[in-house]
């Protein structure tokens, strides 16, 4: 990705969906830990508690072990292939069996050890009123965002600390899906381009690289035997409704399909 490019990601299936959002959520983490000011360190919380909603809605430990096995599978099977560089492959194959002790290795559920902080409980409960989690409807709140940067990060990192583990493991997960493709140039004619998916292929993520100097972005629709892209053109301000590109445009696609 040069400085004139941007990358727009689609996951093909719920299980990427679930870890592209999981990855989105500890980024935004980590950039709200890192500044000085109670504001932050309440959106911080707030990230927590999503991060939190996101993993109790399915048993993500499970789905992780079972694409870390999926992955040390089809990569294992390369092993054999004249053409392959077995010392970065097996390289590869021992970060995920690593990857997989430690997800064996934890503890419980997803999200279960923070059901009994009635801090985080309160904060949730009030979160989603407008202005809901003011001073005077949790004084605990202000009493803890008042406390030294010191204390409310170690806090945080100490409630968040199963989400980095497990990103770490999604982190290996994602970059070995987003490795797997190599660049393919194509042109949206009229900024219109669809194509077919070959479904024999484990399909897992599309990836487009564009030229943004002409204020484009696309949109990417995906099933399960095909996807579509449209190049859209920002009008001169956001309350305007963009509308699609009417000329021819190149870019690079990656089908990400490990």
């Amino acid at each position: 990705m040069t400085n004139n490019t941007f990358i727009f990601e689609q996951p093909l299936n719920e299980r990427i969906r679930v870890f592209l959002r999981i990855e989105a959520l500890i980024e935004r983490l980590n950039f709200f830990i890192q500044q000085n000011n109670d504001h932050s360190s309440y959106h911080a919380l707030l990230t927590v508690l999503e991060l939190t909603a996101l993993v109790e809605r399915g048993d993500i430990k499970q789905e992780t072990i079972k694409e870390l096995e999926r992955q040390h599978k089809v990569l294992k099977a390369l092993i054999s292939h004249q053409n392959v560089d077995k010392t970065r492959l097996e390289l590869t194959l021992s970060k995920i069996k690593h990857a997989l002790s430690n997800m064996h290795a934890m503890d419980g559920r997803m999200g279960e050890h923070l059901k009994k902080v009635d801090f985080l409980l309160a904060i949730k409960q009030r979160a989603s009123i407008p202005g809901g989690s003011c001073d005077f409807d949790i004084p605990q709140l202000r009493y803890w965002l008042n406390l030294n940067y010191e204390n409310r990060v170690k806090d945080i990192k100490r409630w968040a600390n199963p989400y980095y583990q497990l990103n770490d493991v999604i982190d290996l997960i994602l970059s070995l899906i987003r490795d797997s493709a190599l660049a393919e140039k194509v042109v949206a004619k009229n900024g219109f381009f669809q194509n077919t998916l070959d479904t024999s292929l484990s399909n897992q993520m599309l990836r487009i690289e564009l030229n943004c100097q002409g204020n484009i972005f696309p949109e990417i629709s995906a099933g399960k035997h095909r996807y579509s892209i449209r190049i859209l053109q920002a009008q001169e301000t956001a309350d305007q409704l963009p509308v699609q590109l009417k000329q021819d445009i190149e870019f690079k696609l990656f089908l990400c399909a490990l």
